[in-house]
């Protein structure tokens, strides 16, 4: 998912001092205003590599890294580094609201939601409350219609717990786990059954495995729920195929959001 990085003018040790440790932390800083976010990537993981993890300065390395990263559109990764942040500064609006914006953009619409209520509650500076409003406002018009779309009584936990299952699923599919990454795509799909991408991604397991009549009837599944639905057609139109040769060594997993022109529609708050 991530972008390689380049060599780095920056020397690669590990810092040996709180002075040294705040001099890389501006560094990173530095690069994100300079737009060299594989840069500030590199200065972020080598100080996280050093900080015990209960060190007061490693939320805001994090929260560094994790606006590095979504820059890059490598937002599975912000998401994790605002949620392991989180753990450390729960009370930081900053960090909410950041998490907000990752979650939205891995698709955890019921998530982005709890994160900027949360930010709206713990934010006490002004001039962040209508950028805290904005999102807040937009998060609860894509939660609703995500809400609507799987009935009357589905709740925003059910959502939320439904969406991390499937970003848990793409994440084993990335790893290669697929079997454990098919039992993800089911727990998502036996919340709510609405949507083709889970049973396109589960055909796409099951195919791996070798199980083809399974993953025929996964395919026609998310066709039938979306008969314009992409990868479920070109999967099953090329099964036949793979029946014959077996699985592909190598299967691609594509980021909606990956590519995409989003970096002037994202805006991230940082710690004063």
């Amino acid at each position: 998912m991530s972008k390689k990085s380049k060599p780095s003018k920056h020397k690669k040790t590990l810092p040996t001092s709180t002075q040294q440790v705040d001099q890389q932390i501006d560094l990173a800083g530095q690069q994100i205003f300079r737009n060299d976010y594989v840069g500030a990537v590199e200065t972020c993981q080598r100080l996280l590599r050093y900080l015990p993890q209960r060190a007061p300065q490693r939320a805001q390395v994090l929260n560094l890294l994790g606006i590095a990263q979504s820059m890059l559109q490598n937002f599975p990764e912000s998401y994790e580094a605002y949620t392991e942040a989180l753990t450390l500064e729960p009370d930081s609006a900053d960090l909410w609201y950041n998490r907000g914006v990752a979650s939205r953009f891995t698709s955890r619409f019921g998530q982005s939601l709890r994160d900027f209520e949360h930010a709206a509650e713990l934010n006490t500076e002004r001039e962040l409350k209508s950028k805290i409003d904005e999102a807040l406002k937009f998060s609860q018009k894509m939660a609703k219609e995500s809400l609507k779309l799987r009935g009357p009584d589905f709740t925003l936990d059910q959502l939320i717990e439904q969406e991390n299952y499937f970003q848990d699923g793409l994440k084993l599919m990335e790893a290669g786990e697929w079997e454990e990454a098919g039992m993800a795509f089911q727990r998502s799909i036996e919340l709510g059954d609405v949507l083709p991408q889970p049973w396109g991604n589960l055909g796409i397991c099951l195919m791996m495995q070798e199980r083809y009549d399974e993953a025929e009837e996964a395919f026609k599944r998310a066709l039938k729920i979306d008969r314009k639905y992409d990868l479920a057609k070109r999967n099953l139109a090329a099964l036949p195929e793979v029946r014959r040769t077996g699985p592909p060594k190598m299967v691609g997993i594509r980021d909606p959001f990956k590519g995409s022109k989003l970096k002037q529609s994202i805006t991230f708050l940082q710690e004063k």
